[in-house]
């Protein structure tokens, strides 16, 4: 598909980008004096809607996962080309995946937990009974498979996390590489690259053994498999020392601990988040061209994460410094 025919789409995401929220509405929540009137920032945005059921309930999870699917809709409505929505929805689909296999071994109901986001979740749960689907992409009814197989061989339940993580991230690059836009590949592979760091750092923090990297580790990133497996053998200040040899830089200084010159698990996972974050902002100076509109759900996600991260850290008196610290970039940032 040629750039020029996201022109008018992203014409309309220019609009919905402004109601996102802006690093001054989190600083307002944050320095609020309670929980309630860090809700009542919300008023004057979006959101002001579900103030007072955040407030009542203090279930935000659940009101942020419903105005999260309305701007997925929304989306879905704008764009030319569905499958480029579909790969920003592909983590909740994979969410409900693991749910619904969870409750399929263990006969317990865990409905709560679904996230409206993605392919109905009767349709996910239709093709775990069945293996078969007539609406879902090939590569859904495969991790099916391969997460059920490995469960019926070894019963190990915690097992279906990890197989389903990394079917994520072949699966998102198959949908990549199906839409054939350079810019939407290159940017997944970036992203997958990020993910990796993460997962490499917390497998090494914990002590992880080579089969788990080799089973948890994607290959569907541009930063060779075998070369991040090898590096679980190491510790953190070593691994830290031969990532900041790398394209990854940056990301790998802005992720290590001054005080023990090792890796943080909690630092990487901010760092990369905030260079996903950084590559998104120049995304959505395109005018023409996929990015923008991927560019902005990713952006709604993390506003969603924020919105959430203040409220937890207001609901539990943490201090304002500990909520900030831990803030994701906004995209007016």
């Amino acid at each position: 598909m040629e750039d020029t025919a996201y022109a008018s789409a992203n014409v309309r995401i220019r609009v919905f980008e402004t109601n996102l929220l802006t690093r001054s509405h989190y600083e307002r929540m944050i320095d609020a004096p309670s929980y309630d009137e860090a809700v009542n920032v919300l008023r004057d945005t979006p959101y002001r809607n579900i103030v007072d059921d955040l407030k009542e309930t203090k279930n935000y999870d659940k009101y942020l996962m419903q105005q999260l699917h309305e701007t997925f809709e929304e989306v879905y409505q704008s764009t030319p080309q569905r499958e480029l929505v579909d790969i920003a929805a592909l983590r909740y689909s994979y969410h409900n995946l693991k749910v619904l296999l969870k409750e399929r071994f263990t006969g317990e109901d865990f409905s709560s937990l679904y996230i409206p986001v993605g392919p109905r979740v009767s349709e996910l749960r239709q093709a775990i009974h069945t293996k078969e689907s007539a609406e879902l992409h090939p590569a859904f009814l495969e991790s099916i498979e391969e997460a059920m197989t490995h469960y019926e061989e070894y019963q190990n339940i915690q097992a279906i996390d990890i197989i389903l993580d990394r079917r994520y991230f072949t699966h998102m690059k198959q949908l990549a590489d199906e839409m054939g836009n350079e810019d939407v590949k290159k940017i997944v592979g970036f992203y997958i690259d990020l993910n990796n760091l993460s997962t490499l750092t917390r497998a090494i923090k914990q002590k992880r053994t080579r089969n788990f990297l080799v089973t948890i580790l994607s290959s569907s990133g541009t930063i060779p498999k075998e070369e991040l497996v090898e590096l679980g053998r190491e510790n953190l200040v070593t691994a830290g020392k031969v990532l900041r040899e790398g394209k990854y830089r940056s990301i790998i200084e802005e992720s290590i601990d001054q005080e023990t010159q090792e890796l943080s698990p909690v630092k990487i996972d901010l760092s990369t988040d905030d260079a996903f974050m950084r590559r998104m902002q120049d995304a959505k100076l395109q005018v023409f061209g996929p990015l923008p509109i991927l560019a902005f759900l990713y952006s709604k996600e993390n506003e969603v994460k924020n919105i959430r991260l203040v409220l937890a850290g207001k609901e539990n008196r943490l201090p304002a410094e500990k909520i900030r610290e831990r803030l994701r970039m906004s995209y007016d940032a």
